[in-house]
């Protein structure tokens, strides 16, 4: 007995040894996960690279082009040369300043300081040639929407009364067709044939030492702000960019909103008095100026006044250390196309390559 007791424990000594050694060969010569942080660097495209005018307006990805817009024209880069359109060489283009530009529906749909077009691709073709152009979108060239100072403008007629006393900041139609105008002071409308419905968030008024609150419109609508810099859609919600903050919204129940460290007003011991209010996450500023997201919206995009903010998820990611060096200030526009993102300035354009490696892992697991 004793005999076969040495047996079975030098037997298990000799397999445990196996099992160890096992072990450590395949931990030391298997893949191993890179946990290092990503580090991204940039390209700068200014005049000395080739860009016709460096303070750009808005961009947008069109096909596999980058389309910029300015107060000189409109840029379009192929990846060597940079393409110009100006009143001197494209009639449909009624003035050289670009006020906005969007792709949608294999469409760019360009508003300028006089008048409104698209291209698409081969040709550009005028849609409003009555005045100044805020914003401009559509899905066909039979069924289009152009924003102006008195509301907007759906396949030639001005729609509605209420939307008319609103100067349009915005426009977007939605994955189902949906037009969204976004707004200087009265928050967003969703347009449906000659009807609106407003959504406003709650707000306050000075009224000369009172402060008054302005309730919601509906009431549970939580808008942060309600001067529309910027709308898209994303992931099934409608991504909103105010000069109040973020929200991402079905404009029905839910209300996700994002903000920065702010000023507030309140009313104290009969006066008026300006305080600074914690936001809840980190976006680099209240103030949003543009969006874009990735193809299938895993990573959301947004300009600010004191910078890029780049939302994953619910997790807010540390722009400073993936992209160090990025001017946090003069940013103006934002633009995907496939793997890169492209950013718009008072100085020229960024494009920050790679970028779609931030979520590629995830979708390899």
């Amino acid at each position: 007995m004793k005999g076969s007791n040495k047996v079975r424990n030098k037997s298990l000594a000799v397999a445990l040894l196996f099992v160890s050694a096992l072990i450590l060969f395949t931990g030391c010569t298997g893949k191993k996960k890179d946990n290092k942080p990503k580090i991204f660097s940039y390209e700068l495209f200014n005049h000395a690279k080739g860009l016709p005018y460096e303070n750009i307006t808005s961009l947008a990805a069109f096909g596999d082009k980058i389309c910029a817009g300015s107060k000189k024209g409109l840029f379009i880069y192929d990846g060597v040369n940079w393409e110009i359109n100006n009143k001197s060489n494209n009639n449909s283009l009624g003035s050289d300043e670009i006020v906005g530009i969007q792709q949608n529906n294999k469409y760019l749909w360009i508003a300028t300081d006089n008048g409104a077009c698209y291209y698409d691709g081969n040709t550009y073709q005028s849609v409003y040639t009555a005045g100044r152009a805020r914003a401009v979108s559509g899905t066909s060239t039979s069924n289009h929407a152009v924003g102006t100072a008195y509301g907007v403008i759906v396949n030639g007629s001005n729609i509605g009364s209420e939307v008319a006393s609103n100067e349009i900041s915005a426009l977007m139609y939605d994955k189902r067709g949906n037009l969204w105008a976004g707004t200087r002071t009265g928050g967003v409308y969703e347009i449906n044939g000659s009807s609106a419905r407003n959504f406003r968030g709650q707000a306050k008024s000075i009224q000369g030492s009172a402060l008054i609150d302005i309730p919601a419109v509906p009431s549970n609508c939580k808008l942060p702000g309600n001067l529309i810099k910027a709308m898209i859609p994303y992931n099934g919600f409608i991504a909103v960019g105010t000069t109040g903050g973020l929200c991402i919204t079905d404009f029905n129940s839910v209300y996700k909103v994002y903000t920065a460290l702010h000023d507030d007003y309140f009313q104290k011991n009969g006066k008026i008095v300006k305080e600074e209010v914690q936001g809840n996450c980190k976006i680099p500023g209240n103030k949003v100026l543009a969006l874009a997201a990735t193809d299938n919206d895993e990573l959301l995009f947004v300009i600010t006044d004191l910078g890029l903010g780049i939302l994953k998820g619910e997790e807010w990611l540390d722009v400073e250390k993936l992209i160090p060096g990025l001017p946090s200030s003069g940013l103006t526009s934002v633009a995907w196309s496939k793997n890169d993102l492209w950013i718009g300035m008072e100085e020229g354009i960024i494009k920050v390559s790679n970028l779609s490696s931030l979520y590629a892992d995830d979708e390899a697991k």
